[in-house]
């Protein structure tokens, strides 16, 4: 009996021992598999803009294939997963994978899994040109502001440079960029670098300014050959080939063809031969060159299926078309309409600003003898193109500013990388020049954004600025209110026509100088038409507004002024005023309705007038 109590002692401790032993193998086995992945994690991701290396596919499958590894390392193999499916053209299956991330309602929110997860998305819906990427990237940028430096850096590059379209004004979006690559250069970030360069061309290019845009592009191209993964690089020379076609620089074009060859034979993957030959094709598209076109169709017809853009896939189908027009197969060409007849009225209204779709529905409507049809397209385009040509003219009043600020961030560069090869005497003399350069360039930026905004003859905001400044105005708070006054010279025309143009401009300046005197720093005051002015109190109360109003007709009214040859001549004015606690949505209509309020205080004045006569 005792012998059987002590077989049963030893076998429970020997179960106990094996028990024991069986769960320290399997936590050391967790905990070394969780080690394991930390640094696979750590040696694969990519920042935002650049690629996670090809190689580490295998790896990157195995780990997430295993069920125990931790939800945490779990979420970031997805998101490099995703990455690397977006550096290849996988988006389809990257969307998948993000949509699951960021609608995980157990995901937390304030990690750069989450953010990096909405700017991924933001990208692809970027490519696909969907307005909706804007709300993820001004999300990632909101969630990694001050916390992940590369996801805040590409979120305010989005944002800047394809959403606040209310922001038309080129030259402040252009100094947001140049502000952020001073920024970079101060931390020597090279990848950083050449990514806000690749964004400055594509606001160039966005503008119609490719030359400008090709040379960013060029730019970013050699600063990334050092720091970026090669099929990051590709993506520059697509952008590149795509300035120099914009700006019909073909030999340029051809060039940047031989180097995006060269480069895919170190890189080879769908995506990449898919914007090889989708370059070569367009090239040959636009010279006309119809076997080069037809061959290299061929060629990326057999890629396109293994990636996912649609956007290349309505490309082909043009150009094919071309080939049908070339060759006068009229049935493929009556298909090619007849398909266009089914696209629903925004991708209609995006094509038809897309001046080689013009093109061909114009030459398939030609060859079908719809002559018609045919002159309808054509005069499409040729607004179009005229419409391209008034912004391009519009834009280039900003652009020798920028040149300069390139020149002179180009210098900085050149400076920083050469520091440690000059005596310390050369590099002090060097800061010097950037210093006096810098100066220079900011005396010349002050002036020329003062000319700029000023109107000629009072000095005063011109009309456009003052528009720009009114709609930026913010709803009041509580209890006070947004006052706008619109102010006629009514008088303008006795004095201007009888006597010429320089008593009216004495007259225009003595308004300008009296409004000067009255308001405040922060009152916004311009002049509007060719004898109006605006003045807007902002955040006022109603009363102390109104009396404010009646300060301004009295010391306008109480305005003399005389000319050298002796003449004298006071001002009369009427004034209409308009106040709201929100902002100045509707600027358009309560200033038309501002005006109209004048025009019959005008006529009932001459109407006095008249009587007393």
């Amino acid at each position: 009996m005792v012998f059987s109590r002590f077989g049963v002692s030893y076998t429970l401790k020997v179960i106990w021992l094996l028990y024991t032993l069986t769960a320290s193998l399997a936590i050391f086995s967790h905990s070394v598999l969780a080690d394991e992945v930390d640094d696979f994690i750590n040696n694969s991701r990519a920042k935002t803009f650049d690629c996670p290396r090809s190689k580490i596919q295998g790896a990157l499958d195995s780990h997430l294939s295993q069920q125990n590894v931790p939800t945490e390392q779990y979420d970031q193999l997805r998101l490099i997963k995703s990455h690397l499916l977006i550096c290849v053209g996988q988006y389809d299956a990257a969307q998948i994978i993000l949509l699951q991330l960021v609608n995980d309602i157990e995901q937390d929110k304030t990690t750069a899994v989450y953010a990096g997860a909405l700017y991924q998305l933001g990208f692809i819906l970027d490519v696909q040109e969907d307005p909706e990427r804007c709300g993820y990237y001004r999300q990632a940028e909101l969630l990694a502001k001050d916390k992940f430096t590369d996801i805040y850096l590409s979120a305010q590059l989005g944002q800047i440079t394809v959403c606040n379209s209310d922001d038309a004004d080129i030259s402040l979006k252009l100094s947001k960029l140049f502000a952020l690559l001073e920024t970079y250069l101060s931390q020597g970030d090279v990848a950083a670098i050449a990514h806000i360069h690749n964004y400055i061309g594509l606001l160039y290019g966005g503008i119609g300014q490719n030359v400008l845009a090709a040379e960013q592009y060029l730019k970013a191209y050699k600063m990334g050959l050092s720091v970026y993964e090669e099929k990051n690089q590709i993506a520059t020379l697509i952008s590149l080939n795509s300035a120099n076609m914009a700006a019909g620089d073909f030999n340029s074009a051809k060039d940047s063809i031989e180097m995006l060859r060269k480069a895919n034979l170190q890189v080879n993957t769908p995506l990449t031969n898919v914007w090889l030959h989708y370059a070569e094709s367009r090239y040959y598209f636009r010279l006309g060159d119809f076997e080069g076109l037809r061959n290299s169709l061929l060629k990326l017809q057999l890629y396109l299926p293994k990636v996912s853009l649609n956007s290349i896939n309505k490309i082909v189908d043009m150009y094919s078309v071309s080939l049908c027009i070339h060759d006068a197969n009229k049935a493929c060409a009556q298909e090619y309409l007849d398909k266009q007849q089914e696209l629903s009225d925004n991708a209609l209204a995006i094509n038809m600003g897309n001046q080689d779709y013009l093109v061909i529905i114009f030459n398939s409507h030609f060859l079908l003898e719809n002559y018609q049809q045919a002159q309808d397209i054509f005069k499409i385009y040729a607004a179009l193109m005229s419409h391209k040509s008034y912004q391009q003219q519009g834009s280039g009043r900003v652009l020798g500013v920028a040149n300069l600020h390139n020149e002179i961030t180009f210098l900085e560069n050149k400076l920083i990388s050469e520091k440690q090869q000059r005596y310390q005497s050369v590099f002090i003399v060097s800061i010097g020049f950037i210093v006096f350069l810098v100066l220079v360039y900011l005396f010349i930026v002050k002036r020329y954004i003062s000319t700029a905004s000023q109107d000629p003859v009072t000095g005063l905001s011109n009309e456009q600025t003052l528009l720009a400044q009114l709609k930026r105005v913010p709803g009041a708070k509580k209890g006070r209110t947004n006052a706008l006054a619109l102010c006629d010279v009514s008088n303008f025309s006795r004095i201007n026509h009888p006597f010429g143009s320089v008593p009216g401009d004495l007259a225009l300046k003595k308004v300008a100088n009296c409004l000067r005197k009255i308001t405040r720093d922060d009152d916004i005051v311009g002049r509007i038409g060719a004898q109006q002015f605006i003045v807007c109190l902002k955040g006022i109360d109603d009363i102390l507004a109104k009396e404010f109003f009646d300060r301004i007709q009295d010391a306008l009214q109480e305005s003399v002024f005389q000319t050298d040859q002796g003449q004298r001549f006071n001002i009369e004015s009427n004034m209409s005023i308009y106040m709201t606690m929100e902002r100045f949505h509707d600027l358009d209509e309560v200033l038309s309705d501002m005006r109209h309020s004048l025009d019959i205080s005008r006529k009932q004045q001459r109407s006095h007038d008249e009587a007393k006569t």
